[in-house]
């Protein structure tokens, strides 16, 4: 079975926001700070396939024990959701910078569904309802509706509901233009709240100036009268 790795999410800046235009569909999720991690079911083994980031995991290389978790799930449930094509994408939480309460570790929190066969990623939407069928935990979700500015979506950094003081970030996913070919304009893109990037001390990560992006939209919104 061939490796697939979950899409590369860019850090908003100014150069990578025209995508996302009042009254596009979008979904703010939690960005929680563990490992990638996904599942899929394999037809040609009859079993439950784990992935890390990087690569097929097993007993020798278990993502800290991500791969005993997802032998223990139900094959046949697995079997039934996916089928042979899709594949569910989480996020495997275990101890990295920020500091969740201790039931929360060792825990999948899904986020996305790949069909392999379309080569497209699914609405929120169809992705929750997978989850559910699954009986697995999906990602908190801050926000569902019309995009309504950067100064909004911005409001939710920083808000955790997985508990602790704070949380890494936010993901800003646009439903509107989901699978857009348009590679230059991202569908997808996060916020890192600025207490996570000085606790890693990525010092030479940019970060974004709210005021240029809140005159960039006015500035988008007057052209568009014109």
């Amino acid at each position: 079975m061939t490796h697939k790795k979950f899409m590369d999410i860019e850090r908003i800046k100014e150069s990578n926001t025209s995508g996302f235009n009042k009254g596009d569909h979008i979904v703010i999720q939690c960005k929680i700070d563990g490992a990638n991690a996904a599942i899929r079911y394999d037809s040609e083994t009859d079993t439950i396939v784990a992935q890390s980031r990087k690569q097929i995991l097993n007993s020798d290389n278990n993502l800290r024990g991500f791969y005993e978790w997802s032998q223990t799930l139900d094959k046949e449930l697995v079997k039934s959701v996916l089928g042979n094509n899709k594949i569910a994408f989480a996020e495997w939480l275990i101890p990295h910078t920020i500091v969740y309460p201790n039931d929360k570790y060792n825990h999948a929190y899904f986020y996305d569904v790949y069909d392999t066969s379309t080569g497209q990623y699914l609405p929120q939407n169809e992705v929750k309802d997978i989850v559910d069928k699954l009986n697995l935990t999906y990602v908190p979700v801050f926000y569902e509706g019309e995009f309504i500015s950067w100064e909004h979506c911005m409001s939710f950094v920083g808000r955790t509901d997985l508990g602790g003081e704070t949380g890494e970030g936010i993901v800003i996913k646009n439903q509107t233009r989901l699978n857009d070919p348009n590679t230059r304009s991202p569908f997808y893109l996060k916020i890192v709240g600025e207490k996570f990037t000085e606790t890693k001390r990525q010092k030479h990560v940019k970060v974004v100036d709210p005021e240029k992006l809140k005159s960039m939209e006015e500035n988008k919104a007057l052209a568009e009268t014109i």
